[in-house]
């Protein structure tokens, strides 16, 4: 065999296993046999370091990871159509679909309001988010609207009392039923990722988190709703496109959209079950007279990156040896 084609067979190896890598939907390899707490540290480690980003370069015109093939804008609480151009900020004179601005799934307010947090500007909880619906939305706790809604819109987002009661600071915003699942494993993801950060912070009574001995948690109504979404409204394909833009922007991925089992064995029906990654054993790749270059990969998460193992040797997801 000439040397051409000993490269081009190395080559086929490399790009039948990233190839069957990118397809399989385990990207935890060493998660295997955790549960509950652990669990939960260990992919906490995992997500926890990443860049952290300039405000200004979260806009939707700038950060992109909103903005759809045929340039539009994608908006979370309306049916509105933008365009990166009609960026407007901050206000409370717009009408519905005149503009749109930036989103903090988890209001600021919460956390004390700091832009010193890295929460500020991670992607994963920023959206593009009509300006009048986000106005609408303000820092109210999502939930579940069960009494007649004082606002709502076309999209079927909507403000009113339920989840939390029907009197006081006790409003809720309830999104619309195709984003439900995408705003619970952003909770998932952010509770994971900040796991010692105070979300108790703000000042309307809001239940969707409890902070003790360092650690923050979902409260057991916040929690029942969230996996209710998460099941109904499984991972789509913009919430997996969404994903791979943000890790290139910040270098670290949301887990939940990856492996959405894993809510279930932190918070969910598999709780107090060792946590077992079927998929993330050998793939095969094409046979090989070469002894150097081993017949089987995995992969795994580590510090926010997806890396290829083969044999002793580790590989960033393009085929870059990195130790």
């Amino acid at each position: 065999m000439n040397k051409k084609s000993i490269f081009v067979l190395f080559a086929l190896s490399a790009f039948v296993c990233l190839s069957v890598w990118a397809d399989d939907e385990c990207s935890f390899c060493e998660l295997n046999g955790q549960k509950d707490a652990q669990l939960l540290s260990s992919l906490h480690d995992l997500i926890v370091s990443h860049t952290v980003l300039d405000y200004s370069a979260v806009r939707g015109d700038k950060s992109r990871v909103d903005v759809r093939d045929d340039g539009t804008i994608w908006d979370i609480y309306s049916d509105c159509s933008f365009y990166p151009s009609d960026y407007c900020g901050t206000g409370t004179d717009y009408e519905e679909c005149d503009c749109y601005n930036r989103e903090h799934g988890l209001p600021k307010s919460w956390w004390g309001g700091s832009k010193d947090e890295p929460m500020y500007t991670d992607l994963h909880h920023i959206f593009s988010t009509d300006c009048a619906a986000n106005t609408e939305r303000g820092a109210w706790a999502y939930g579940e609207v069960t009494k007649t809604p004082v606002w709502s819109n076309s999209l079927g987002s909507k403000v009113g009392y339920g989840t939390f009661g029907s009197s006081g600071n006790n409003y809720v915003f309830e999104p619309a039923d195709e984003y439900k699942g995408d705003i619970a494993r952003v909770y998932f993801y952010m509770i994971t990722c900040y796991l010692d950060k105070n979300f108790t912070q703000g000042g309307k009574g809001y239940q969707i988190f409890n902070y003790s001995g360092s650690k923050a948690s979902f409260t057991d109504k916040a929690l029942t709703f969230l996996l209710k979404w998460h099941r109904q409204d499984p991972v789509s394909d913009k919430e997996t496109t969404r994903d791979a833009k943000i890790y290139k922007k910040q270098g670290n991925h949301n887990p939940f959209v990856h492996d959405p089992a894993l809510a279930e064995y932190i918070w969910g029906n598999k709780k107090g079950t060792a946590y077992a990654c079927s998929n993330s054993q050998a793939i095969d790749l094409v046979p090989t007279t070469n002894d150097q270059i081993p017949t089987t990969c995995r992969k795994l998460l580590r510090n926010g990156q997806i890396l290829i193992l083969r044999g002793d040797k580790t590989y960033d997801i393009t085929g870059r040896l990195v130790e």
